[in-house]
């Protein structure tokens, strides 16, 4: 009988239906309450149906009666990581790395807590390493994506959204974040297609909104722009990127009043998550407010601690003001947050990545020889922005 129930219960957490499982197992643990296999499908149904608490209950009962479980490790892990318990989480996560590495499911899972914990170095390290095994998985090139963005380096990021578009064309945010990238780096052309799909895939969601906006500012359509925007602020009436184009916009029509409203707005939803940065930053320029644009920057590299993405822009500015050895510092940054540093041959276009060693250092006005074309590399101009 135990065995046609578990069977059952398997079935039932295959085709994702968790409460047909547990109402299935909970007698059967009642009535044996050290049947392993009873103990760990119950705890899978638990995690399944949002129920962490019990989920680590019966996992734990499992992981007393079993020594090295992968699935009782894995499922731990989850259980715990619902709970807001993320050290505990990892420990369990990395043993069902170390039983099992050839299963995705530990690596991603670790990859998701180092993301959520903004260890944007340690979490390259670890989906680099878990993409020479899973080399098409596309929560991995999704999160490794994720973090590239992080990390400032924009064209890498690029590339693997274009990876996940390619292997899952109808994904909503593979779609989104790769138009959004693109137009991040003012490739309007190359990002009008993705705009419009994902436009077409669900026209009323604000991302597309965004998007379509943001398409339509970059290409001086500023009526078409301020419509998308004025939608956006419907549905999300605190957005920091549609409020600060819509500030640009009235800048840019002598409306000063609306401008410094809809910039007033902006900023005090600062700080809100990561992205509100991006979206504040990006108008400063634009509205001709340097010294505000500076400051912006240098609380966002405190604000996201570990984001080498900020230091990049910073040091941009840097140079820009003629601050070299300020720039320095902030290129300095980046090499230390990222673990490696990216050079650009101007001449061929080809980018190397060389390990950054912080006891060595790196001198950014050190010229370099690109390895594929022989060109010089002048330093430094060789360090790209994106």
């Amino acid at each position: 009988m135990s065995d046609k129930v578990l069977e059952s219960a398997k079935r039932a957490l295959e085709e994702c239906r968790p409460f047909d499982a547990i109402i299935a197992l909970e007698p059967l643990v009642e009535y044996d309450d050290e049947d392993v296999d009873a103990l760990v499908y119950l705890g899978i149904a638990y995690v399944q149906a949002e129920m962490p608490e019990k989920a680590v209950e019966v996992l734990y009962r499992a992981d007393a009666l079993v020594e090295q479980h992968y699935v009782v490790e894995l499922f731990l892990g989850r259980a715990l990581w619902s709970l807001g318990k993320v050290d505990f989480a990892e420990e369990h996560l990395q043993e069902a790395l170390r039983l099992d590495p050839s299963e995705p499911e530990s690596w991603i899972d670790l990859g998701r807590i180092y993301l959520h914990r903004c260890e944007y170095g340690q979490a390259l390290k670890h989906l680099e390493l878990a993409l020479e095994q899973f080399p098409e998985d596309i929560s991995i090139i999704f999160l490794h994506a994720l973090v590239l963005y992080r990390l400032g380096d924009l064209t890498e990021a690029t590339k693997q959204w274009a990876r996940v578009h390619t292997l899952q064309p109808d994904l909503m945010t593979g779609v989104s974040n790769y138009a959004f990238v693109l137009l991040l780096q003012d490739r309007s052309f190359e990002a009008a297609p993705f705009v419009g799909y994902a436009n077409t895939i669900n026209p009323d969601d604000y991302r597309s909104l965004i998007l379509l906006g943001e398409l339509r500012f970059q290409s001086g359509d500023h009526e078409g722009a301020l419509e998308c925007f004025g939608k956006v602020l419907d549905i999300d009436p605190i957005n920091i990127e549609a409020l600060s184009r819509i500030a640009i916009i009235a800048h840019n029509s002598r409306d000063e009043k609306s401008c410094r409203e809809y910039l007033s707005r902006a900023e005090m939803e600062l700080g809100r998550d990561p992205e509100s940065w991006t979206g504040l930053c990006n108008a400063y320029p634009s509205l001709g407010m340097w010294d505000e644009y500076l400051d912006c920057l240098i609380r966002w590299t405190s604000a996201d601690a570990n984001a080498a993405a900020p230091w990049v822009i910073l040091a941009r500015e840097y140079d820009r003001l003629g601050q070299l050895e300020h720039s320095r510092n902030a290129w300095r940054m980046v090499f230390e947050l990222r673990g490696y540093v990216k050079i650009r041959c101007l001449n061929c276009k080809t980018d190397t990545r060389i390990p950054y060693d912080p006891f060595v250092g790196f001198d950014v006005y050190s010229d370099m020889i690109c390895e594929k074309c022989g060109t010089i590399i002048y330093m430094p101009a060789g360090l790209p922005f994106d």
